[in-house]
């Protein structure tokens, strides 16, 4: 008998006296029998191939993602341990069971970065926790699936090659003469262009111009060693 093709059966029960002859009598009940479950079924996935959409800007250690395999049993002989079986997957995804529905839980290990790498391939298992040796003829009590994980681009502001610089120039040079020259990249796949700004909002004299399009810094003025030494400037870049 299989439960998960018929779980209950009814069955009708009937005592004759005098060897069922002419005349005798007899009496019936009905007995109800309910089929116990075992564990003769694996978990199965409803698809060989999965895909999902995560963006670059996940953060590490949340959910990203969640995958489930059927089991026609019950109970404890649902139960089911997911994990990642390829390196590649879990050197940058983790998977946790949830146990209450029965799914994979998938996390983040490590920041995405779409320019570096678009798509992640992760190989999932689905295995039953609580096996029966009495059917252990039928196999395996697990089953694969592949998932793949298309990394979204987010934009993302443009670096400069350097955090800091340091430039010279001689005191009493002419105005509009060349200090030296910033540079900031767009990181993401479409390489905007980068136009350059030198904030002087704490700056009581502007004594520094930045090229809009190629971000070379010149003189303002004339400049006095005795008066002022040093100068900071910040300069901001942003995409086009």
């Amino acid at each position: 008998m299989d439960r998960e093709a018929r779980e209950r059966y009814s069955v009708v029960v009937q005592a004759k006296d005098m060897a069922g002859s002419v005349g005798g009598l007899s009496g019936s009940t009905t007995v109800n029998v309910t089929l116990t479950d075992v564990n003769d079924n694996p978990p199965k996935f409803p698809q060989k191939n999965y895909q999902l959409y995560v963006p670059e800007s996940a953060q590490i250690g949340k959910a990203v993602g969640k995958i489930k395999a059927n089991d026609e049993d019950l109970g404890v002989n649902a139960e089911m341990r997911y994990s990642i079986t390829n390196a590649e997957g879990t050197a940058m995804f983790s998977i946790t069971t949830d146990t209450d529905q029965k799914e994979g839980i998938i996390s983040l290990r490590l920041p995405l970065n779409y320019e570096k790498r678009k798509v992640h391939t992760l190989h999932i298992e689905g295995v039953n926790t609580h096996l029966d040796p009495r059917f252990s003829h039928l196999g395996a009590f697990k089953d694969t699936t592949t998932l793949q994980i298309i990394i979204g681009d987010v934009d993302e502001p443009p670096v400069f090659s350097i955090d800091y610089y340091i430039m010279d120039v001689y005191e009493n040079s002419p105005v509009g003469t060349e200090v030296g020259t910033v540079t900031a990249q767009d990181p993401d796949s479409t390489k905007s262009p980068v136009r350059y700004f030198i904030d002087h909002s704490e700056e009581e004299q502007v004594y520094f111009t930045i090229g809009l399009n190629n971000g070379v810094i010149k003189t303002t003025r004339s400049l006095d060693r005795e008066d002022v030494a040093w100068h900071n400037i910040t300069v901001m870049a942003s995409e086009v």
